[in-house]
């Protein structure tokens, strides 16, 4: 386990896929809100069987099957690193529920407040548990976002109770990610394969396989949709956290929700009282800060490499 909390080594497609990951999370209220004829459950159900069914077909076309088995018995070996793979499967699952939920009843605004929290937990995370460092304009640009985090959460007037099982939920789900000695395809297939057998079955019980009987065909071409869209972002998340910083993770996250609530804002119809903009203005300034410091310690490293 020491090893596992050693420094991630940088690169540069490791910060391209964290940033990915976020753009695609971003645009999920669209996809979400065409299936609101769909309980929030069974979407959540339909995206375990259907990015089961994709990562498995991928991993036999691709010949990486064999060495999903071998690892995986090799975890088995190891009792304690199994159980938190499919502890990682359940976390991010309750991410699924709460968050398609929140879509579904007109408050993207709140899971977006999730969104906003999410990289300061991780932020934590990254420097209480792994252990990652930070310079000085990296902390202060934490600081930053932290008051644009708590500044939001005042700001709604309300615990947000199901935001909040969001943050812990993902959180906890990219942290063990950082212990699970599989890689982004295998990690992914482990996870869908662990649940889809409960999930198919929790479907089948229900007349039409938990579908309206009047939903014309386009629900269920976008329900069979939901395994890559579930299945590419997963799966960029799993590389990006083993070769990005959980720091650059963190911070990649924000942009997540910003895609979210504009979405929200200009597409889906929902009302934001201008005065919230205030901490989402200084989330963004933090942004900038930890960009700033990110092109100053890149430059850093290549006046090194020249000596």
């Amino acid at each position: 386990m020491k090893k596992a909390v050693e420094e991630v080594k940088q690169t540069p497609h490791g910060v391209a896929a964290t940033i990915a990951s976020a753009l695609v999370y971003g645009m999920f209220p669209l996809y979400w809100a065409a299936l609101d004829s769909v309980s929030s459950i069974n979407l959540m159900l339909y995206r375990i069987v259907t990015a089961a069914v994709v990562m498995t077909l991928f991993m036999l076309a691709t010949g990486r099957w064999h060495g999903l088995v071998d690892h995986v018995k090799a975890m088995w070996r190891t009792r304690r690193v199994f159980w938190m793979s499919v502890a990682a499967a359940v976390l991010v699952t309750v991410d699924w529920v709460v968050y398609i939920y929140l879509v579904a009843i007109g408050r993207t605004s709140e899971a977006s407040a999730a969104g906003f929290l999410i990289p300061l937990m991780n932020m934590l995370l990254a420097l209480v548990i792994l252990r990652e460092k930070a310079s000085a304009l990296g902390i202060a640009s934490m600081v930053i976002a932290l008051i644009g985090g708590i500044l939001y959460v005042i700001d709604t007037r309300a615990f947000p109770v199901l935001a909040l099982a969001m943050v812990f939920s993902y959180s906890g789900y990219c942290l063990i990610k950082r212990f699970v000695p599989l890689d982004a395809f295998e990690s992914l297939t482990f996870e869908t394969g662990v649940l889809t057998p409960v999930a198919f079955v929790a479907l089948a019980v229900q007349p039409r396989f938990g579908v309206p009987a009047d939903a014309p065909w386009h629900v269920w071409a976008l329900i069979a949709g939901c395994g890559v869209l579930t299945a590419v972002p997963l799966v960029l998340t799993s590389y990006g956290v083993k070769h990005a910083t959980f720091l650059m993770l963190s911070f990649t996250q924000y942009i997540t929700p910003t895609i979210q609530l504009l979405l929200g804002i200009f597409v889906l119809g929902e009302q934001v009282p201008a005065h919230r903009f205030i901490s989402f203005g200084v989330i963004w300034f933090a942004l900038a800060v930890y960009s700033v410091d990110l092109v100053r310690q890149h430059r850093r490293r290549l006046e090194l490499g020249r000596r």
